[in-house]
């Protein structure tokens, strides 16, 4: 399966810089009788065509040998201990593999445990491996990732924030759009993931970690690092930290109600001080990756009653349409981008529409208004 013979690949019809290329599955594959678990970010890695490391198995029968074809299976409670021969918890199956090592090989302390554990030969879904792929131009990433970066429109020479720009995909991409001119300014308040983006690094990008909340000052000024005056930047995308329910694959989500409910309320801190640093003319572009409507239609039409010089602009591109149970107003439900996986439909007149099989994302673009 890690020829990429066997997998489809085409150049988008509208995204130029956009290659598609669809997974596979679900197949029906017959469970063997040696069963190995690994954890849940093994198993979703699995499913988006990843092998087994040997540091992602948790449980293995006490009879197992390099060369031998087991099943694996994802821990879906985290209940699994380290060592386990046999478990009956809850699982689910990902695919089958080789195993590239023996049950001593992975639990002895004296052995290394990197490198790969099992070579997966039929997974559930096949996803073509792009860990080898060694391009520096070319960064996997979601439709909707880059669709938004498209909704952004950057152009050459602009001075453009990323406010919450970790790991650094969509910064990419607007460096790509601007050939490298103008500014791009990438924070991120966790420093281990802002350290991420160092790979994408070019000539007009500069990467800070700083809460971007904070990210505007009166009497700051713009060259340098944070915080910067009101009015410094053409465009910002404020891709909002986002309970994450729309990424694909997931088995299960251990959110809290009191995480879910905290998300509104950075997201909104971040839209209110990225309409202060905005330019008068310049746009906003707002993403995340959830479909709770608190996190999406709800954050549009609290900025439009919050800030009166801000409008809601269309795009060329459409979605599945905004959330019906929601304030906004007929015309401004189908000016908002939702790629809803549960509610998959073809229709040829959109640009970008959801017959694709995309995960779960949001995106609203907004302008601010010049006072006169």
């Amino acid at each position: 399966m890690t020829g990429w013979d066997k997998f489809d690949a085409y150049l988008h019809s509208t995204l130029k810089d956009c290659i598609i290329i669809p997974n596979r599955g679900p197949h029906d594959i017959t469970e063997t009788d040696k069963e190995v678990i690994v954890d849940t970010t093994c198993g979703m890695a699995i499913l988006r065509g990843a092998h087994v490391y040997k540091n992602g198995i948790i449980g293995a029968p006490h009879s197992l040998r390099a060369d031998d074809t087991v099943s694996v299976y994802a821990d879906l409670e985290g209940k699994c201990l380290k060592g386990t021969t046999v478990y009956s918890g809850m699982k689910v199956l990902v695919g089958n593999g080789i195993s590239q090592v023996s049950r001593s090989d992975i639990f002895n302390s004296n052995t290394s445990r990197r490198g790969i554990g099992i070579l997966m030969t039929e997974p559930i879904f096949q996803a073509p491996s792009l860990s080898d792929l060694n391009l520096d131009w070319v960064v996997p990433q979601n439709l909707p990732s880059i669709v938004c970066v498209h909704v952004l429109d950057p152009k050459q020479g602009e001075t453009i924030l990323d406010m919450c720009a970790a790991p650094g995909g969509k910064t990419s991409h607007i460096a790509a759009l601007m050939e490298n001119t103008g500014r791009i300014v990438a924070l991120d308040k966790s420093q281990k993931r802002a350290l991420l983006m160092e790979r994408f690094k070019t000539p007009n990008m500069e990467i800070y970690t700083f809460d971007a909340t904070h990210a505007v000052l009166a009497d700051a000024v713009l060259t340098g690092g944070p915080p910067y005056p009101p009015a410094s930047f053409d465009r910002i995308l404020v891709d909002a930290p986002c309970s994450a329910l729309g990424q694909r694959p997931s088995f299960i989500n251990n959110i809290t109600l009191k995480q879910l409910q905290s998300f509104p309320v950075i997201q909104h801190q971040l839209l209110l001080t990225a309409v202060k640093l905005l330019k008068p003319g310049g746009v906003i572009v707002y993403s995340t990756c959830t479909v709770t409507k608190e996190e999406n239609e709800d954050q549009v039409s609290r900025l439009l009653a919050k800030c009166p010089e801000i409008r809601l602009l269309s795009t060329p591109w459409r979605g599945a349409g905004a959330d019906y149970d929601c304030d906004l107003t007929n015309e401004q439900r189908s000016q908002v981008l939702r790629f809803d996986p549960y509610n998959i439909t073809a229709d040829p007149t959109h640009i970008v529409s959801c017959d694709y099989d995309t995960i779960g994302f949001f995106i609203a673009k907004f302008q601010k208004d010049f006072v006169l």
